[in-house]
């Protein structure tokens, strides 16, 4: 009985290692940033194909246009963290959010 606990509990644990690779910075959660007088909102966390950089206003949302200021908050968050945001990552906005696939590299 002991040896099928411990041949379970293995296979448990095998099941969580799926081979992906660490998300470096990932899975931060909602960080406020302050910049130039504005209050945002930085989630940095993985998804299937890498890190993603959700960045928010405190109180009115994004509009689609405002995607160089959003890229300033990115910025600051992750030069918070000794990084920057990915050069790769293109924006892309999303109900009053921008997003930034590749998050902080």
């Amino acid at each position: 009985m002991m040896r099928a606990a411990v041949v379970i509990s293995f296979a448990g644990l095998a099941g969580c290692v799926n081979g992906a690779r660490p998300m470096g910075l990932a899975e931060s959660g909602p960080v406020s940033v302050e910049l130039a007088g504005r209050s945002y909102i930085a989630d940095l966390q993985p998804s299937e194909s890498g890190a993603v950089l959700a960045v928010t206003r405190h109180g009115a949302g994004f509009g689609n246009f405002e995607g160089a200021e959003a890229k300033r908050a990115a910025e600051a968050f992750c030069a918070s963290r000794g990084a920057s945001v990915n050069r790769a990552a293109y924006g892309h906005y999303a109900g009053g959010a921008w997003l930034f696939k590749g998050g902080c590299a």
